[in-house]
């Protein structure tokens, strides 16, 4: 079975209130608002970026938010909050990030080692290095795109594994 992430935006205020619990996010309709579904590099992504499968520094950390103090039940794996400040910090950050650089942070080998998912180190093989990057560059590229229409916005976004 494979592990989905996917992100939706809404008002800020709504963000905060299912933080803090008080709106509970099972209770919302998230198909009535803007999404991105990031198929399965979402570890890949945060790996690329923090140089660790979850709770990697801010900002580049926001950008798949997989943080435990941000972390909410929903779901078989939970979601993650991030308030529309955060979010304009993740992409500051990623609006400076170009291919190049990216391709100077991607190990694929040790991703592969450190079975990165959606990466099985028993089955991958070299060969499919550059086919894996263009992969997490596909969805990188996606983010960047929905981050500064939830930044423009004024949005906030919660992200979740399904």
């Amino acid at each position: 079975m494979a592990i989905r992430g996917y992100y939706f935006a809404m008002e800020d205020e709504l963000v905060q209130q299912i933080a803090a619990g008080s709106t509970p996010l099972a209770s919302l309709n998230i198909d009535k608002y803007p999404g991105l579904d990031i198929d399965r590099t979402w570890e890949g992504i945060h790996y690329l970026l923090c140089g660790d499968i979850s709770d990697g520094p801010a900002p580049l950390g926001y950008v798949v938010p997989l943080h435990s103090d941000q972390g909410i039940e929903f779901g078989a794996y939970g979601a993650f909050c991030l308030r529309a400040g955060q979010v304009a910090e993740a992409l500051d950050a990623i609006l400076r990030l170009d291919e190049a650089q990216l391709r100077l942070r991607y190990d694929f080998r040790t991703m592969a080692e450190e079975e990165v998912y959606p990466l099985d180190p028993d089955t991958v093989s070299d060969d499919d290095a550059d086919a894996f990057f263009a992969y997490l560059l596909q969805f990188f590229t996606e983010i960047q795109r929905f981050y500064s229409q939830t930044v423009a916005a004024g949005k906030g976004i919660i992200f979740y594994l399904f």
